[in-house]
Formats: structure tokens, sequence, C-alpha cells
């Protein structure tokens, strides 16, 4: 009897959670489906929160239709349907091909939801057999984005950026300490692009703010170039002081999997070096470029291409405007927000007592284009990556690099402000212009290795910076100048962007 009665238990049980499967199973696809496109990228923690969040908002309301309607079945299928109208709106709207406006779909994809909606609510018929069958299309969509994440996950182990095959010299802490341990800020502007590339290209002459940086004690390099041309092994070269040839060797040329970079950024060997001599680390960022989880300072959703923002902008919040939209005009204001407290955050950062590194990224004057040269609002009038990287792209570039160089001397102050002793300042871009479709291949080549590289250090007059002056050796010199270290420096090369992340070969680069 015993037995009996729990069986007639668990049966009344698995009806009773049954239908809510097929809800939760919709809900899943697109973060599944969006992940797997990009898994390359991202680990696979950026898909746990919002599907967390989002599973218990459909329990919530599947418990609710079940307390009013008394009608599992029907409690499931209209939940399923709300998930459905709300997440599958892109879909809806591409497929259909209506040639209206954002809004206009979004009024006739609800309607429709809501006749069928209503229509359900108000049979008399059971739908335990249109239960099932909404089921068994859910688990099918969800089920093989889910297999090929499991199958890649498996096949592409994490790197660490203490694997020692990854380097092709070691780099030891000085053996004795150093007698002064200053702070140390590394200031990386994405995209700044090179005095005489600005000039040039552009015909924008940036002596002021150079004359600014003199004034303030900083010296610059007229010849640098950097190793690579995309922001993340940029910085993952910078901040491990080497090339990444190493990768190429452990992934294989034809690797896809860019996780490494942003993993070896965030677990740097120059972090690893002065938390040795007794630092602190600091790293922050605008956006999610150095982080490889997620950046914990700012909302996930706060640049537009972060993954959740890309997986809410297929749901009907892409119709949306304001602080819970998600079109274009509330993605901008919500990363111009983002960009200020990053800054704000840096601010905070810098009144910290010492010995300190700090790294701070900012993805500005990078694309996307939303601040004028007086920092206002302004909205770029495409998200065509061929118009943001075209002629026009260019013009709004510029009046967003001037509003960023007041930010970085404002920066520079507060620095001076708030050091105790005289601190070392690299101001670093981690690569020029993204040309794009502006320039012939050649040129887009040679710009985009051709970036911004100013110093200051404490108690060191040499002007001549890292030789050769490539941004792989900025803080190898930095650390010989003022922690001691003995570090050689590097031959420069420079890579362009090949098929694979990781199929290099150099090229020539004028000076």
């Amino acid at each position: 009897m015993a037995n009996t009665a729990l069986m007639l238990q668990a049966k009344r049980v698995v009806r009773t959670v049954a239908p809510v499967l097929p809800a939760l199973l919709f809900a899943a696809y697109p973060l599944l489906s969006l992940f797997e496109q990009n898994q390359t990228e991202l680990p696979l923690s950026v898909i746990w929160s919002p599907l967390i969040v989002v599973s218990a908002l459909i329990v919530t309301l599947y418990a609710v239709l079940l307390l009013v309607l008394k009608n599992a079945p029907k409690a499931g299928v209209l939940t399923a349907l709300a998930v459905v109208a709300f997440f599958y709106f892109e879909t809806f709207k591409g497929d259909v091909g209506l040639g209206v406006s954002d809004g206009w779909a979004l009024v006739i994809w609800l309607a429709v939801c809501a006749v069928v909606g209503v229509l359900l609510a108000r049979t008399s018929h059971a739908l335990g057999a249109v239960a099932l069958g909404i089921g068994v299309a859910a688990a099918v969509l969800a089920v093989v984005p889910a297999l090929r994440v499991v199958s890649y996950q498996h096949r592409h182990p994490a790197v660490k950026a203490s694997d020692p095959r990854l380097w092709a010299t070691s780099l030891a802490p000085p053996s004795q300490a150093p007698a002064t341990k200053p702070d140390i800020y590394v200031i990386i502007p994405d995209d700044y692009a090179r005095g005489d590339v600005l000039k040039r290209y552009f015909h924008y002459d940036n002596a002021a703010f150079v004359a600014q940086l003199k004034r303030r004690g900083l010296t610059l390099s007229d010849q640098v170039r950097s190793p690579y041309s995309d922001s993340e092994s940029n910085i993952a070269a910078e901040l491990n002081m080497d090339y990444l040839t190493g990768l190429r060797r452990v992934l294989g040329p034809t690797s896809e999997d860019v996780r490494p970079l942003k993993t070896i950024m965030e677990d740097n060997r120059a972090a690893r070096i002065v938390k040795a001599l007794g630092y602190r680390y600091h790293q922050l960022d605008t956006d999610e470029v150095t982080y490889a989880g997620g950046n914990p300072g700012i909302s996930p959703v706060a640049t537009p291409d972060s993954f959740q923002s890309l997986w809410l902008r297929k749901s009907v919040l892409r119709a949306v405007g304001g602080p819970i939209g998600f079109n274009d005009g509330a993605g901008d204001e919500r990363f111009r927000k983002a960009v200020r407290s990053g800054f704000d955050r840096l601010d905070s950062v810098i009144a910290q007592p010492g010995p300190k590194l700090v790294v701070f990224h900012t993805l500005i004057p990078h694309d996307p284009y939303i601040f004028g040269a007086r920092g206002q609002s302004v909205t770029f009038p495409s998200q065509s990556d061929a118009v943001i990287h075209s002629r026009l792209g260019m013009r709004y570039y510029v009046p967003q690099l001037r509003w960023l160089e007041g930010k970085l001397l404002g920066t520079i102050d507060q620095i001076r402000a708030h050091s105790k002793q005289p601190p070392a300042i690299v101001l670093m871009s981690d690569e020029g212009f993204e040309g794009g479709d502006a320039f012939p291949e050649a040129i887009t080549r040679d710009i985009r290795v051709k970036g911004l590289l100013a110093w200051s250090l404490p108690g060191i007059s040499d002007t001549r910076g890292p030789q050769p002056p490539n941004t792989v050796n900025a803080l190898r010199w930095v650390f010989n100048q003022v922690l001691g270290t003995t570090y050689p420096m590097l031959p420069t090369a420079s890579y362009p962007d090949g098929d694979y992340p990781y199929q290099w070969e150099a090229f020539r680069v004028a000076k």
C-alpha cells in the first residue's frame, strides 16, 4: 500500500511538473543557439545566470496560471506561448519579412500571440496532446545545440597563462625587491591611432593632446607599433610581455578557439610578477575585452555586443527603448553610462593605497560612435559594419577620440594628485584604427598596427622607450626601469589577421 501511494504521488508530481518543461526548453534554445554560434569566444559560465533567472520567472508564471486555471496542460501551453511571444520576435520578423518597422512588427506579433492565447485559454478541449507536441518540438530545438556545446567543451579544454608551453622566454620576479615600489598604471584606449596616421588619413592633428601629455611629463614614441591587428591578441601579448606563438603551438594554426586569449589577459604574467613583489593588481574595463567570464564591474547588458545584450536583442525588447529596452538608442545610452562609470571606478582605484598595478582598458575611441567631441550624445546612422568602417565612420571616430583625449588627461591628473610618490604611467593603445573597407588592404594592415605609446617613469630620463618600439616590449622595459628586472627586449614583428586567429604571417610595416 505504501508503495502504491508513493507511485500515485509521483505520478501527480510528474503530471504537475511536466507541462512546464516545454516552456523551459523553448527559453533555453535562444541562449544555447547563440552560445553555440559564439562558443569559440565565450566561457560556458555566461549562460548560467540568464538561464537561471529566466527559468525562475517561467516557473513562477506557470505556477500562477496553474493556480488560476486548475489545468496543468493548459497552464503549460500558455506558459510556452508566453515564452515564444517574448523570445522569438526576431525569428518572426526575419522569417515573415513584413517589411515594416520594428514597432509595427511588434504590434502584429503580440496581437497574433494574444489571439492564440485567448483561444487556448477559452477552449474546453483537453490540451494534453498539444502540450506533448510542443514538448517534443521544444526538446528537438534545445537538445541539438546543447549536444554541440557539450562536444565542443569536451574537445577544447582550458588553457592557462601558467602553462610553460605558451612562452618562449620565462619571466621571473627580480631576485631582490626594489627599494621603492611606485604605483604602475597601464591605460589602454582601444584603436587610438598613431599621430602620423591621424594626420595623414583623418586630417586630424593631435599636437595639442601631445603637448598636454608632455606638460604632464610623458614622453611619446613616434615609431611604435603593435604585434597584432586585434585587441584581444595585443592586450594578451602586452600583459604577458611575449608573442603568442605558444598558443599557435598548443592549439594548432587552424584553431578558432580564442577563449585562451581572454584567459591569459585576466591571469597574466605581469600581474603574477608584481604580486610576488607585494603589489595589488587591479584590472578595469569599460566593456568586456579583458575579462574571461564577463566584467564584474558593469552590467552584463552594458555593452551592445555582450552575450546577454545580443540574446535580449532577439526578443521583443529589441523594439523597445528606455532603461529596459534593447533598440539601438537604448543600447547606446547604456554603453555611454558604462564608459563613464568605468572612468569613475578608475578614479576610485587611483585613490586607494599602493603599491598597485592598475590596468585600465576602454573601448573608446573604437566604435560604437556614441560621443561627440565635448562628450555629448551622438547617434551613428547605421549598425552595419561596412558603414561603421567606412569614411563616414572615420568622421565620427575623430570627435570621439577628441573627447577621450580629455578623459585621459583628466585621469593622468587624478593619478598625479593621489600619488604619494611619483607613479609609473604607461598610455598604450591596443592597436591602431580598424580601417575595414575605408582603405585598401595594404594600408589597412599598416595603420592597424600603428597606435599610441606614451610613458612617464619616476626618476627615469631615458626618452627612447623600449627598443625596438613594439608594445610587446612596453612592460618588459617598464619593469626593467622601475622594478629592477633584466628582461631582454624581443625582436619586433607585426602580424595581420589571417583566416584563423593563430594563423599568422609577419609583414613589413612602413615606419
